[in-house]
């Protein structure tokens, strides 16, 4: 798709994601989001995939490739090194840190990120804790997780997220590339045509 093509799609899916902070009611905040989250903090955590390209393009390159693909992202450090009870906290202390006009903090960060993407040469390789993948690919997991995580805001609040149909594509191309790396493909491929049905529970990520 190349860097252009992945910021198109990363900008889509950030408006998305601000419309549906837009919508959320004064008394939906402190309610039920997603496990261990309330709605501030799904919005928090949500909100990190703006973050995170805005801290990590602020640092300097990575001077190799290490991970080709979105998919060896999560299959390399995302599946590998993740901690759910940090990234649960970093959920709650981002959605605090949103302040009071979350929509509006939100939309800061978008821009922000967004024109650190602009400014990049189309080769750059982003360093993740030392290793580097192409700021395409990087994006692209930005994107799955704006995707995925508004679809959940929509859910807890009430609403419809508006994603058009080539970014619901990509999350979902995405999620099916990581359960064939984790060796769950064909059993996703068999859910989706409808063959079996998947075990209660099961996630790619």
């Amino acid at each position: 798709m190349g860097t252009m093509g992945t910021a198109s799609s990363f900008s889509r899916a950030a408006d998305v994601f601000v419309d549906l902070v837009r919508g959320i009611r004064s008394d939906q905040w402190e309610s039920l989001g997603l496990g261990v989250w309330s709605v501030r903090s799904l919005v928090g955590h949500t909100a990190r995939a703006l973050i995170t390209v805005r801290d990590y393009l602020e640092l300097d390159p990575a001077n190799q490739i290490d991970m080709e693909t979105a998919g060896d992202y999560y299959g390399q450090i995302y599946l590998v090194y993740t901690n759910p009870e940090a990234i649960a906290q970093r959920g709650v202390a981002a959605g605090i840190a949103l302040g009071d006009d979350q929509a509006a903090r939100i939309e800061e960060l978008k821009e922000k990120a967004l024109n650190l993407i602009l400014a990049q040469e189309p080769s750059r390789l982003v360093s993740l804790g030392g290793m580097g993948i192409p700021l395409d690919e990087y994006l692209r997991t930005r994107v799955f997780e704006l995707v995925v995580h508004s679809i959940d805001i929509a859910r807890a609040t009430g609403q419809k997220a508006l994603f058009d149909p080539d970014l619901v594509e990509e999350a979902a191309a995405l999620a099916a590339g990581i359960a064939a790396r984790k060796g769950d493909g064909e059993q996703v491929l068999m859910a989706l045509t409808g063959r079996e049905t998947l075990p209660e529970g099961f996630s790619v990520v």
